[in-house]
């Protein structure tokens, strides 16, 4: 039996995208630790953040990149994370829902990756007051851009095998 009322819907898909964003985000920080890069991940919550914009729109997706920075701060014990994951993910989320006006998920999801990384520049920059934390500006661009190409492809492949029937997804192909 399908659920008809549509904000009862709505509120049990955020749930369960905050419980799997929550999920990769504490994966994403063990697997972080087998990468050469410091303080690189490779963005695996931002699939859901992405997903929920399409899905559910700017509001719900603010709120569960919220609170799944609130609750993978607590779980990993590293409350300095709560502050860069914050910032990098509210940024990035506000500029890919203006790019998904006129761009497609996987071109927005670049411009959500490079924005995500350079606002955990500037709160980098803003805690150690080290303006030469910009020297490693040209990495995180390229690692923003490749990590967002990637987290825009598997949203889009998600979209593809899943459907719901409250919601309708824009594909852009440009």
């Amino acid at each position: 039996m399908a659920l008809q009322d549509h904000k009862t819907s709505r509120f049990v898909l955020a749930a369960v995208l905050c419980g799997i964003a929550l999920a990769l985000s504490l994966l994403d920080g063990a697997l972080s630790s087998l990468l050469p890069l410091p303080g690189f991940k490779l963005g695996l919550a931002n699939v859901v953040s992405l997903f929920a914009l399409c899905c559910l729109g700017l509001p719900w997706a603010l709120l569960i990149c919220i609170a799944r920075s609130l609750l993978a701060a607590m779980l990993s014990g590293n409350m300095t994370m709560l502050f860069f994951s914050l910032a990098g993910g509210l940024v990035s989320i506000l500029v890919m829902h203006v790019a998904l006006k006129r761009l497609s998920v996987i071109k927005a999801s670049v411009l959500g990756g490079i924005s995500h990384n350079l606002m955990q520049l500037a709160c980098a920059a803003l805690i150690t007051a080290t303006p030469q934390v910009s020297y490693y500006l040209p990495v995180l661009v390229l690692t923003g851009t490749v990590c967002g190409f990637f987290v825009g492809v598997l949203c889009t492949l998600v979209f593809r095998r899943i459907r719901f029937p409250f919601i309708n997804f824009p594909m852009k192909s440009n």
